[in-house]
């Protein structure tokens, strides 16, 4: 029995001598470990600012949206603003055509609606810029709303298609739309008939379709979408940059097709 104890006892003292052994490694690797931890961080705060970084270049949100997606819209009511030209037209004169430009695409009213949204946002909210003009939400705010934001774009667009048409017709002697014959005219760039009705148009499509077309366009991949923009964007810009170097710098105003029906 003894001898058992003593055997005990021995192993008891040796597991201790043992732990007393181990605790400086333990202490030292604990040590490192402190040492480490600044570089680790370091690290970390580098590769996050890297991360920040790349989201800044590409992922610049304007209000509520994010530009790449925004650029999709660009696009969209480039497209749209072609096709409403010519229904226009052809309702008027029974013709159809390029509208001086070589692709399907206005960049014009893509360019307007990107504009208006940043300075008035959509008739929901009726901002200008990032300043709410309407503080407190009731029925009357709301229909307050829907009020200056029409009469805000039809001003835009009265205003907007005098001065730009007059300009052009100044410095070039183009005359790229004539209103002659549309009652309540003023100058032959605007009038309010048909200002009322593309101020309509505007508030309707941004109520009911804007949001929820964004709400699609954010489905999409950002790269697919870059790809988009930069694609189909890119020759845009350049077709309408050349129709304007042809109509102001050389008085050149034609279309490169025209389809009577």
């Amino acid at each position: 029995m003894e001898t058992a104890k003593m055997d005990k006892m021995r192993k008891m003292q040796s597991k201790e001598k043992e732990t007393r052994s181990s605790e400086p490694e333990t202490a030292a690797s604990c040590g490192e470990n402190t040492a480490l931890a600044p570089e680790r961080a370091a690290s970390l705060q580098e590769k996050n600012g890297a991360a920040e970084k790349k989201k800044g270049v590409y992922g610049v949100k304007i209000f509520n949206y994010k530009l790449v997606y925004l650029l999709l819209m660009v696009l969209v009511m480039s497209f749209a603003g072609f096709v409403v030209e010519n229904l226009f037209r052809l309702l008027r004169d029974g013709v159809i055509n390029s509208r001086r430009q070589i692709l399907p695409f206005l960049f014009a009213y893509g360019i307007a609606v990107f504009v208006m949204y940043v300075a008035i946002g959509t008739p929901r909210e009726m901002r200008l810029f990032k300043w709410s003009i309407f503080k407190k939400e009731s029925k009357l705010s709301s229909a307050s709303k829907y009020v200056c934001y029409f009469l805000v774009v039809f001003a835009f667009i009265f205003f907007g298609e005098m001065m730009f048409g007059t300009f052009v017709e100044w410095v070039s002697g183009v005359v790229l739309w004539d209103y002659t014959g549309i009652p309540l005219r003023f100058t032959k760039y605007t009038s309010i008939p048909t200002a009322l009705g593309l101020a309509a148009g505007i508030l309707i499509f941004m109520r009911f379709v804007f949001e929820p077309l964004m709400k699609k366009f954010e489905k999409m991949d950002e790269s697919t979408a870059w790809i988009i923009d930069l694609s189909v964007g890119i020759p845009i810009v350049i077709d309408w940059l050349v129709m304007l170097i042809l109509m102001l710098g050389f008085q050149f105003s034609e279309n490169w097709w025209s389809i009577t029906l």
